[in-house]
């Protein structure tokens, strides 16, 4: 009897409007960081002060993960994450990735990798490289935070 009430009761507990939240974060990413970011938070979250979750800022390569804490019942919150939202200099890889194809190959390039990427150690993704109309794909991983990548041809 005491499993069926507090299941009867939680189930009414009001739910935060995450879709609300997950708007102001990706607007906020826009406005400060010149980032276009999908954010994904939590789709069933109580809307109680005090209750933290966390919600995901997706960018081209690589998630930032974001604390969200709820001020109060009526969906104000508060969100954050203390290590600074950084992205990888994606024309300093490009460059590399050309240079590797003119000082091995001894062909010009032309090289693409996604735009928005978190310089994060392992972060991986895909860039493209056109060489005499020929694409040739190239895997790229971060070895560490501070910009490094490895990259080889596929």
């Amino acid at each position: 009897m005491l499993a069926a009430c507090l299941s009867a009761c939680a189930s009414s507990t009001p739910a935060l409007n995450t879709g609300k939240v997950e708007r102001a974060i990706a607007a906020s990413v826009l406005s400060e960081h010149r980032l276009h970011a999908t954010v994904a938070c939590p789709s069933k979250v109580p809307a109680e002060a005090g209750h933290t979750f966390t919600c995901a800022a997706l960018l081209s390569a690589g998630t930032y993960p974001i604390t969200v804490t709820e001020v109060d019942a009526s969906g104000r919150v508060r969100y954050e994450n203390p290590a600074p939202l950084a992205t990888l200099d994606i024309a300093r890889v490009e460059g590399a990735i050309r240079q590797s194809i003119l000082s091995q190959r001894h062909l010009r390039s032309v090289v693409a990798c996604p735009g928005e990427v978190l310089q994060q150690a392992g972060v991986a993704f895909t860039c493209d490289a056109t060489v005499a109309r020929r694409a040739y794909r190239f895997a790229v991983t971060e070895v560490d935070g501070n910009g490094h990548v490895r990259y080889v041809g596929l």
